[in-house]
């Protein structure tokens, strides 16, 4: 495909580094001559210094031939006028990032400025938050399979039981239905798919599928600590901290939910927006507010202020004030290695979940949706099999699928209902299922070619 990507920021550049490594013809637009020379230097893409919202700089980066727009800077009315300029030269296809809700939630308006897609990086990272929230232990959560089937992020802990067990011999000592597919651990700067004879130490970072109903089974194995949320402590009132703390206000199992924040405006502002959440002005360093307001009873701390010192730094004092569980959200990828390395905590990149949102929206061959893992390069991508692929028909072991990748789970509808099975080498793939696939960054390409082909094409 060639892809214009308009915004050569964090998310601009995580787009075109993972779509130009899949053989796209990419270029990518910036008014910022250090984000253009970045590019140049570092990837192999064609790279424009200039406002893109300019028609003469459009037609530079022929996106009247362009099969696909993603617009992603850093303001929503450059990337509304870009993809309104882009469908009017021609361009396929437009995707646009947007942080008003009422403007990214209106799809029917946002088709008249020719946007085929939007993705709102508050909605989307807010969405995770909560689910992390609610499912402590985990440090991180995709969906698939119509919410029926998550992917939980998890680190063994010492005297879990799952310490020292060889895969094979899971199943001996625990029912089956309560296990899931372990597919992926992170053991050090290691990423593997698991066999049978892989044994699980202290410290490893598992991705496991299955559904949320194991969940309370599954945690139990991992973390036999982990206490329920009934409190939560909110620190920074911007927009992902009232996103957030709007959703929280609606789970009913959190009886207490606070907000901190040191600008007064903002607090109060907070307040008159917020039905649920005790709201106060204060500041997490000051150890007297900490202490009078109880913030160190919280089971969990969330840092989602704008600036990723502070909130690194908010986290690390209430982790010294007791409270277990904390996530920090942070802009910056270098913080994740610290996070994973010392299990402090749990650290969110809402431009990261951006990137895994927008990659769902553009990729090819009836993909449902799909989710980046960490920063390896990884991802878990949920395929619609139709009638006229050349999978059908076929068992996954005759697929000669890449070693690097590996089919957790099948979601089949049938006379009852449907069902949601683990993928076995007989399992014959139908048209209808719905395949959801772990790959590592090797296998991404072969995986997407597998499962594009149709009958009546050259294999």
């Amino acid at each position: 495909m060639r892809i214009v990507v308009v915004g050569a920021g964090v998310v601009g550049f995580h787009l075109a580094e993972r779509l130009s490594a899949e053989s796209h013809k990419m270029t990518i637009i910036d008014s910022d001559g250090e984000l253009i020379h970045r590019i140049d230097d570092r990837l192999n893409v064609q790279a424009i210094q200039g406002n893109a919202a300019s028609p003469r700089i459009l037609r530079q980066a022929k996106v009247d031939s362009a099969d696909l727009v993603i617009a992603v800077t850093d303001r929503d009315e450059t990337n509304i006028t870009v993809s309104l300029l882009a469908k009017h030269l021609g361009a396929a296809k437009c995707v646009v990032r947007l942080r008003n809700s009422e403007l990214s939630g209106n799809s029917q308006l946002m088709e008249k400025y020719g946007a085929d897609a939007t993705v709102n990086p508050i909605a989307v990272t807010a969405e995770k938050i909560q689910r992390l929230v609610q499912h402590p232990g985990a440090f991180d959560v995709s969906t698939f399979a119509e919410e029926k089937l998550f992917l939980w992020g998890y680190v063994i802990s010492e005297g879990s039981s799952l310490d020292g067990i060889v895969l094979k011999d899971l199943r001996k000592h625990h029912d089956p239905k309560k296990l899931g597919l372990i597919v992926a651990i992170f053991r050090g700067d290691d990423l593997m798919i698991p066999r049978g004879d892989d044994r699980l130490i202290a410290g490893d970072h598992i991705y496991v599928l299955m559904p949320e109903s194991q969940f309370e089974h599954f945690r139990e194995l991992v973390h036999p600590e982990t206490e329920n949320v009934d409190k939560v402590v909110i620190a920074g009132a911007t927009r992902l901290g009232l996103e957030v703390a709007r959703r929280l206000e609606e789970v009913r199992s959190i009886r207490t939910l606070v907000m901190v924040e040191k600008d007064r405006q903002l607090a109060e502002k907070a307040a008159d927006q917020l039905t649920r959440t005790l709201v106060l002005h204060g500041n997490i360093t000051d150890r007297d507010f900490v202490t009078e307001n109880e913030i160190g009873q919280a089971n969990y701390f969330l840092a989602l202020g704008t600036d990723d010192t502070d909130n690194l730094t908010n986290a690390m004092l209430i982790r010294k004030a007791g409270v277990r569980r904390v996530l920090v959200r942070s802009e910056n990828d270098q913080f994740l290695p610290v996070f994973q390395q010392t299990n402090f905590g749990e650290v969110i990149n809402p431009r990261r979940v951006t990137v895994s949102d927008i990659l769902r929206v553009i990729r090819r061959g009836n993909v449902v949706r799909i989710s980046q893992v960490g920063t390896s390069g990884a991802e878990v991508r949920e395929y619609e099999v139709t009638e006229n692929q050349l999978v059908v028909g076929k068992k996954i072991r005759d697929l000669k699928l890449p070693k690097a990748s590996i089919i957790g789970a099948i979601q089949r509808k049938n006379e009852d209902g449907e069902e949601i099975r683990t993928a076995g080498g007989d399992t014959e793939i139908l048209a209808g299922d719905h395949v959801i696939i772990f790959a590592l960054p090797e296998a991404v390409e072969a995986i997407e070619k597998l499962f594009t082909r149709r009958r009546g094409f050259l294999r």
